[in-house]
């Protein structure tokens, strides 16, 4: 009996090996910047609970109205069951006395893809509350990068080639427009292009001025020159009415940023329209130099979406301004292999 019981078995795990090394992770569930907490209810009840609650329910930035920098979902470790485990954002938790100190663990892709995972452990409340506040924005930062990378690679598949020719013959830049957003306008050192749609409107802008002095990357100059471009080429839906930045409300937050390895000026803010539009909403921008040409190249983009929630829909948007390549990204040098001559025998000749 042993025998055949030991021969059925084999084949079981023969096949089960197959499956194991040929597995593909399934895809990530959840919505755009949803994550998971998982936290025994004990501990999320507690002063460690509320710090997490604090930093992940904070208001998001530069929104006319209060919208949480993520959307939270919360279950004990017991119900952490394998139907959870494929959310596209989870944050794990431990707090026990087993541990000597608290420890922070980052990973990708451990029960779905594109997924991503943050382990803390601590051997108390006080530890863990601690590192949360140490570590926080770091930690809500690797949550936030890793959507809009999932985004980028998203809208890859789906890129306006006609807008991204059209801004390249413009202004030697290249950007991922997505296909949805078609609408375009031409002005002089201006190109605007939009989705058009009456719910939520999305639009991007791009425009450029020669760098002349070294103070242009400076936030007041940089709305100045917002302001008089918008106002010069986006008019509003009455006589005389303009795009404007909204300074009464909320100031626009200016950032130095890096992306490509190159120094970038982002500016987060509310635009209204001026002169007795009713439009207004948030706006996310990026202006960089172009090295070669010596010229400034600010990319924008603006959400209108009244009576809807906007957060997603601007970050949507800022994920196309990171695809932006200047002239000096595109010409970069790359590595290439040299190959050395091969020798020439020169008694065959």
């Amino acid at each position: 009996m042993k025998v055949k019981l030991l021969a059925l078995i084999a084949p079981i795990f023969i096949l089960g090996s197959c499956i194991e090394s040929t597995y593909t992770l399934p895809s990530v569930s959840g919505s755009r910047y949803e994550i998971l907490v998982v936290m025994n209810d004990s501990s999320w009840q507690a002063p460690s609970g509320r710090a997490v609650v604090a930093l992940l329910d904070q208001d998001m930035f530069g929104l006319p109205q209060p919208e949480p920098v993520m959307t939270i979902n919360q279950c004990s470790q017991v119900e952490f069951s394998d139907v959870l485990k494929p959310s596209r954002n989870i944050l794990l938790t431990d707090i026990s006395s087993k541990y000597t100190g608290p420890k922070i663990t980052y990973s990708k892709n451990k029960w779905a893809q594109p997924q991503t995972v943050v382990k803390i452990t601590a051997p108390n409340d006080s530890a863990f509350r601690k590192i949360i506040e140490e570590s926080g924005n770091k930690i809500l930062e690797y949550f936030l990068v890793s959507e809009r990378d999932r985004q980028i690679r998203f809208n890859k598949d789906y890129v306006n080639n006609k807008a991204k020719t059209e801004i390249e013959s413009l202004f030697g830049i290249q950007i991922d427009i997505p296909q949805g957003i078609s609408r375009a306008t031409k002005g002089k050192d201006f190109y605007w292009i939009t989705n058009d749609q009456p719910n939520v409107r999305q639009d991007i802008v791009v425009y450029s001025y020669p760098y002349t002095d070294k103070n242009t990357f400076t936030k007041e100059y940089l709305l100045a020159k917002r302001d008089s471009f918008m106002k010069a080429n986006i008019p509003g839906e009455i006589n005389g009415s303009y795009m404007g930045t909204e300074y009464k409300y909320a100031d626009p937050r200016f950032r130095e940023i890096w992306v490509n390895d190159g120094y970038c000026a982002e500016i987060t803010g509310l635009w209204k329209m001026m002169n007795g539009g009713s439009m207004g909403g948030p706006f996310y921008s990026h202006t960089r130099l172009d090295e070669i040409n010596q010229r400034v190249i600010t990319v924008e983009g603006f959400v209108f979406a009244p009576g809807t929630k906007k957060r997603n829909h601007i970050r949507f948007l800022e994920a196309v301004l990171f695809t932006a390549k200047l002239p000096q990204d595109i010409n970069s040098l790359k590595e290439v292999s040299v190959v050395a001559p091969k020798k020439v025998d020169k008694s065959a000749e």
